[in-house]
């Protein structure tokens, strides 16, 4: 029988799960059950295809289903017992591919906002020191894309189910996913055409409103004079539309932090 458990704030945060007993967090798409035995950790995880994607509910509770009842699951032995679980949500291990909803034109010196909405996994870790990560689960797995001027040049990628949009307000704000500004600067003389827009994920860290939105920090894009070469800068902080943040997890890769000068075709296409 499964124990009582109050609803948690958030989906993510530290959870103590007792003996032989199982949570289940359902976000998104994602159905994931996590259950405590003796000395063993087992997680189960699978995902709904009828997805309705601007669906922006969640929950975490507790469940007598098992693990092994889903489409992926795994098993993780210890010789001591350790309750709590650790969830934290994390940005791609790869960039992000997101397209405009209709492509367009940025002519010289000017500049514009996109806001792209990026898929989230979960990571998993007990409560030891220093922490023990089991596993990540993708909340809902994008598609591989290659991003790049030739099969020869460019980089493996994710594809982003939702385009990026102008307006906030027009960017369906989901449980599931986080929001990252893109401010594109047109330096050079000649118009830049927006059809795809490479997010380099790993790069950044996240953050957490009250509302329970996750967000990015806001990256900027400038197109040079000679308009072959783009300049990448990635903040240092949460973006101001993000309202009292806190941040939740560093960026993957910090050793490229800072100002990058990228070819134009690596961010632009």
């Amino acid at each position: 029988m499964a124990i009582e458990f109050d609803r948690p704030p958030h989906w993510w945060g530290s959870f103590t799960i007792p003996l032989d007993q199982s949570l289940q967090w359902r976000i998104g798409p994602l159905t994931l059950v996590v259950r405590c035995l003796d000395g063993e950790w087992n997680i189960g995880h699978g995902r709904t295809a009828d997805f309705d994607s601007d669906d922006i509910t969640w929950e975490v509770q507790s469940s007598d289903q098992l693990p092994e009842t889903l489409d992926n699951n795994s098993r993780y032995i210890f010789s001591k017992i350790v309750k709590q679980l650790t969830v934290s949500p994390r940005l791609a291990d790869r960039p992000i591919i997101s397209r405009p909803l209709i492509p367009f034109n940025l002519t010289a010196g000017e500049e514009v906002t996109l806001y792209v909405s990026s898929p989230l996994w979960l990571e998993l870790a007990l409560g030891t020191s220093p922490a023990t990560v089991l596993e990540e689960v993708a909340i809902q797995r994008p598609s591989d894309t290659w991003f790049g001027p030739s099969t020869l040049q460019g980089e493996l990628c994710y594809a982003s189910t939702t385009h990026c949009r102008t307006n906030l307000t027009e960017l369906p704000q989901r449980a599931h996913r986080a929001i990252t500004p893109v401010l594109i600067r047109n330096r050079a003389d000649t118009t830049l055409t927006v059809e795809r827009l490479n997010l380099p994920a790993p790069l950044l860290s996240l953050y957490a409103c009250a509302d329970g939105q996750l967000w990015t920090p806001k990256v900027t894009l400038t197109r040079g004079k000679e308009g072959d070469m783009a300049e990448l800068k990635i903040g240092d902080k949460a973006p101001e539309e993000a309202k009292s943040p806190e941040l939740l997890s560093k960026p993957r890769n910090t050793a490229n932090v800072g100002v990058l000068i990228r070819a134009f075709n690596a961010v632009f296409s």
